[in-house]
């Protein structure tokens, strides 16, 4: 027998009966598979039971109560699982400007997808306004503090971490919680912290006064909130400092958690127990200033939190409760939110009774069948029907990819309203049809708009900008790695760059579609030179000069010779109209006159 515990899911007292038990057993329903679990009531009027919410969710026992609605463990009968179902007054029903507001949050709050906030799964208003989301069994932080007395300060640093990031995640998507209390803090059955109430809480928040709300709500509200100044996402770091405080305080928090003339700020008694804090007392005197504008948001608080860790002992696993604590059972049908929703004539058990022996005596596989049969019947009734009803005029989109566009208009015609869009594809022509939406096999009434994609040819692949300057293997398999093609290759001679290098790329688009050649030109270095004529008999200054044009380089050797005047070429090394690759260096030999007379 697996127990689970059916704690509230949000700032509820508790109303439900001591002896619910979660169990599972073998063949239950014939229509269920084995070992599907169900929730038996013992000690329970069966009128307690069975009430429907949008034809989808049965509550089966009440969690908790708030100020303005009740938490329902309830079955979905649709997925077949446990939920948690938050069913709101009917006079928030009656208010439009209040389901405005119900729908705006929880449109954005189902969005929320984060590690450490409850999930929503649904939400509606056909009969009163609800919340769906997930059941956790583990109950929640309020349970946790009394159940143990208190906390240790490594325990709630750890709390106040995950916390802090479930709030950073809906902070930065533009929403607040604007009622975090002990009780939104919820464990599930392996001790994961989550929040739950996002959405919900903010707009019962902001349809209900201060003064309307009870002592306990009181304690965790922030001081712009009470005293009705602009309240923005730090009401929510706030609100969680003042719970990590009672938390790891205990009975040494009754006061007040804001300066109302009742007690001191939060922030000086958490000064005044700086030994019970540790290093958590830092971050919780930030998180709990009395103005807004000092306090760290979500994401400085989760920081500074995370920053302590080094200077906190390792924390003691959370003493999470997975057993039943339920009291004050109230029956369903006397619950007054439901009111609109319930029905209570004698008649009503007995005639549920009697449909459920009836269901439980009925094999799975007989139900199977009639409702296969079922379906064969409509599905008969259906074609039948729209071949006879000459109003309805509707045809299945042919399947076209592949086919140009004027093949499409040829078997299309004017039966449909069309509508062309541009795309590329790789391995398709131009001018070719892509897809269509609707996609081909659907069926579409006459009129009906289709959009045809057509090809432009392949997708644009963008053309390496670092192919000048490198070798002409490595140029290639930079196009390949690109999905492009090396195209003409063609040889320069160029003064800057060595032989084998490419010089230019003869694309000048940014991108190109897939596979398109590439031409590049490849250096061939730079040009021969030719030594100067007539260098033998002039001057060296001369012939230097002549080299030094022509991009050469030389060595000058002086010699005796009587032959030669002083300072004229005697030679030159290769001979004069000898081509030379640049920067070769020539061997001039220079006279130094007639040798010297002993």
């Amino acid at each position: 027998m697996n127990l689970w515990n059916l704690n509230a899911l949000f700032p509820y007292s508790y109303c439900a009966l001591r002896s619910q038990v979660l169990i599972r057993f073998l063949n239950f329903d014939a229509n269920w598979p084995d070992y599907e679990y169900a929730l038996t009531v013992a000690d329970s009027h069966l009128t307690d039971s069975g009430i429907v919410i949008d034809s989808r969710y049965r509550l089966i026992a009440p969690l908790g109560r708030g100020s303005g609605s009740q938490v329902y463990l309830a079955d979905d009968i649709r997925l077949r699982r446990q939920v948690a179902v938050r069913v709101l007054r009917k006079s928030y029903a009656d208010d439009p400007t209040f389901l405005e507001e119900f729908r705006s949050e929880a449109k954005k709050s189902i969005t929320l997808n984060h590690p450490n906030l409850v999930p929503i799964y649904d939400w509606g208003e056909q009969e009163l306004p609800y919340v769906v989301t997930e059941y956790l069994s583990g109950g929640n932080l309020r349970d946790l503090a009394e159940s143990a007395g208190s906390i240790s300060s490594s325990q709630a640093l750890l709390i106040g971490i995950e916390v802090a990031k479930g709030l950073e995640y809906a902070h930065k998507r533009g929403v607040a919680h604007l009622s975090l209390k002990p009780t939104n803090i919820l464990f599930d059955f392996e001790s994961k912290i989550r929040i739950a109430g996002f959405g919900i809480s903010k707009t019962l928040a902001n349809f209900s006064s201060v003064d309307t709300a009870t002592l306990e709500d009181q304690r965790y509200l922030s001081p712009e909130q009470v005293n009705d100044r602009r309240v923005d996402q730090r009401s929510d770091v706030y609100s969680l400092s003042c719970l990590l405080y009672e938390s790891v305080a205990g009975n040494q928090s009754s006061e007040p958690s804001h300066n109302t003339g009742d007690g001191a700020p939060l922030s000086d008694r958490i000064e005044s127990n700086l030994e019970l804090f540790g290093s958590l007392a830092t971050p919780l005197k930030q998180a709990s200033s009395e103005d807004s504008n000092e306090r760290p948001n979500a994401g400085e608080f989760l920081q500074l939190l995370i920053k302590e860790t080094s200077r906190q002992s390792r924390p003691e696993p959370l003493p999470v409760s997975t057993g039943l604590g339920l009291e004050k059972p109230i029956p369903l049908r006397d619950d007054p939110i439901l009111t609109d929703l319930a029905k209570t004539p004698d008649n009503d058990g007995r005639i549920l009774r009697f449909f459920k022996k009836i269901r439980r005596r009925i094999n799975r596989w007989i139900w199977l069948i009639l409702m296969f049969a079922v379906v064969l019947v409509t599905v008969g009734a259906i074609y039948f029907a729209s071949q006879e009803n000459n109003d309805i005029a509707s045809r299945i989109i042919p399947e076209v990819t592949g086919m140009t566009v004027q093949e499409f208009n040829e078997i299309v015609g004017d039966y449909w309203n069309l509508q062309e869009a541009l795309d590329r594809l790789d391995g398709t022509l131009p001018g070719t049809i892509l897809r269509t939406t609707p996609e081909a096999g659907q069926l579409l009434v006459e009129g009906g708009e289709i959009t045809y994609f057509v090809s432009q040819g392949p997708e644009l692949r963008p053309v390496p900008k670092n192919l000048i300057g490198i070798k002409l293997s490595d140029a290639e398999a930079l196009l390949l790695g690109a999905e492009l093609t090396l195209g003409q290759v063609t040889d320069e001679l160029n003064e800057d760059y060595p032989a084998g290098v490419v010089i230019s790329v003869s694309i000048r688009e940014e991108q190109i579609p897939t596979g398109s050649p590439v031409d590049l030109v490849i250096s061939l270095g730079p040009a021969l030179r030719t030594i100067p004529p007539n260098l033998v008999g002039i001057a060296l200054e001369d012939a230097q000069t002549q080299l030094t044009l022509e991009g050469l380089q030389y060595q000058v050797i002086e010699q005796y010779d009587g032959s030669i005047s002083q300072g004229a070429v005697i030679s030159v090394s290769p001979e004069s109209l000898t081509p030379v690759s640049r920067d070769a260096v020539v061997e001039l030999r220079v006279s130094l006159g007639p040798p010297a007379e002993e």
